[in-house]
């Protein structure tokens, strides 16, 4: 069985309370929070400041992170970040969260989800192409895999 490979990470944001952030994800493994330097232009055009992303570090199959480990209670905990992240955006600001991966030729995978503070969501996975897909022709569509 060959091995999934992949990666993921958010756009840049504005959040309410910059500490406020940090704490809620402090202790989640396998991420890295980065913000944007204003001083060497990064910048995006309508913010005022540098905003944050959140890359993922390490993990199985560099997905987002779902769970963890309580040292306290020594229990596994489940979670669901694009929520956690949800709660400390700034008004009018949007999350985007990106992952894909590939095990070798096989099948490519990947989806993405924007997600307000009002947590108002959306989703998106690349097999929805299959459906848009049907729109344009009658003739039956094979999947990209295998």
């Amino acid at each position: 069985m060959a091995n999934f490979y992949g990666s993921a990470r958010t756009n840049y944001f504005k959040v309410k309370d910059q500490l406020a952030f940090y704490k809620a994800i402090e202790n989640i493994s396998d991420i890295e929070v980065v913000r944007q330097n204003p001083i060497r232009g990064e910048v995006p055009e309508g913010h005022d400041f540098g905003g944050y992303a959140i890359l993922v570090s390490d993990g199985d199959n560099g997905g987002f992170p779902s769970s963890g480990w309580d040292e306290a209670n020594e229990v596994e905990v489940e979670f669901d970040l694009v929520y956690i992240v949800a709660e400390h955006l700034a008004d009018g600001e949007v999350a985007i969260f990106m992952e894909s991966g590939a095990e070798k030729m096989r099948y490519v995978d990947g989806y993405a989800t924007a997600i307000n503070n009002k947590l108002e969501r959306r989703d998106i996975s690349l097999n929805d192409i299959y459906d848009v897909a049907k729109e344009l022709t009658t003739s039956n569509i094979t999947r990209a895999e295998y």
